[in-house]
């Protein structure tokens, strides 16, 4: 996570850990968004916005589902 920086934390909306939090139980955009009651496409933005924000995949595509 090298790209963490001060300012990058300072942008972090503190709901997208909560996103984060959940999709690391799950390892499954789905069932992560089934359990937020989010759309699928929204925790997919949420994901996009974590990776951009601290500079690191966090979560890859695997064989069944995420894998960190």
């Amino acid at each position: 996570m090298a790209g963490i920086t001060v300012n990058n934390l300072r942008k972090l909306d503190l709901n997208l850990l909560v996103t984060l939090d959940v999709l690391l139980a799950e390892l499954n955009v789905t069932r992560a968004a089934e359990r937020l009651n989010f759309s699928q496409p929204s925790v997919s933005v949420h994901l996009a916005k974590l990776r951009d924000l601290l500079g690191d995949p966090l979560l890859l595509p695997g064989p069944r589902g995420m894998r960190a």
